[in-house]
């Protein structure tokens, strides 16, 4: 072993006791013994720096702060993400709110939740004349533009919900399909629903809705006959149809 080799030992392993290291510490004439002193030296003055008396209690006080620091992350985490599920259920339960609220205030469930009171409507069969069809609508102001559906057996000016509306049942296929039009109060598009043990279609006419409905189970064909029927009486025939007048 080389004065190098030697003192590169000692800078890794300052307390080895290899037989060829101490070998050349005492055989060296080129100062290697001084080196190695001088290198136990600073070694024995940093172990009686770092021999600091340990506190009773310190690993288990350690221990307690680790543990303690953890719940609280994990607390933190927990509210954080119990702070976010809360934010999304009370915007989901308020979507859900204003959801019912629209659903509740639509002409389809005004008209479901209308017709309790005018049931008996539905059992009447005596057909009405094409003059007091007539009246009923001129009572709207909203005077028929073509002929009434034969079969009508119930005109009625009534409310549903907080909108005028002529209540008419019209027997077809002595099955009754209910039509409601409301003057002036329009909707988008036409739409089918079944709410409540009603089947019905809101038809968007020119100057108001229609909302034609019958009892779950009814013939769909005459439901749906009732509706071009009364389509065609308030907007007038369609250029197709008078021509084939």
């Amino acid at each position: 072993m080389n004065c190098l080799d030697f003192r590169r030992r000692i800078g890794a392993e300052p307390r080895t006791r290899d037989e060829r290291f101490m070998a050349h510490r005492d055989a060296c004439a080129e100062g290697c013994a001084a080196f190695w002193q001088r290198a136990q030296r600073f070694e024995d003055d940093l172990d009686a720096a770092l021999a600091v008396p340990v506190p009773d209690g310190l690993a288990d006080r350690i221990l307690l702060a680790q543990a303690t620091a953890e719940r609280r992350g994990q607390v933190g985490r927990r509210r954080a993400w119990m702070a976010m599920a809360a934010s999304v259920l009370i915007a989901v339960t308020a979507g859900g709110m204003f959801w019912r609220h629209v659903d509740r205030a639509s002409l389809p469930a005004l008209a479901v939740a209308h017709m309790p009171v005018e049931m008996d409507s539905l059992a009447m069969t005596a057909p009405m004349s094409d003059a007091a069809v007539a009246a009923g609508f001129a009572g709207r102001a909203a005077p028929l533009k073509g002929p009434a559906p034969a079969g009508v057996t119930y005109v009625h000016d009534c409310m549903v919900g907080p909108y005028p509306a002529v209540h008419v049942v019209t027997r077809m296929n002595d099955e009754p399909v209910v039509a409601l039009y409301l003057p002036g109060t329009m909707s988008d598009a036409d739409a089918s629903f079944r709410r409540d043990g009603w089947e019905g279609r809101e038809l968007a006419l020119r100057g108001g809705t229609l909302v034609v409905m019958a009892q779950d189970g009814a013939n769909r064909h005459a439901m749906d006959a009732v509706a071009r029927a009364w389509r065609s009486a308030i907007e007038g025939p369609l250029p197709r149809e008078v021509g084939q007048i």
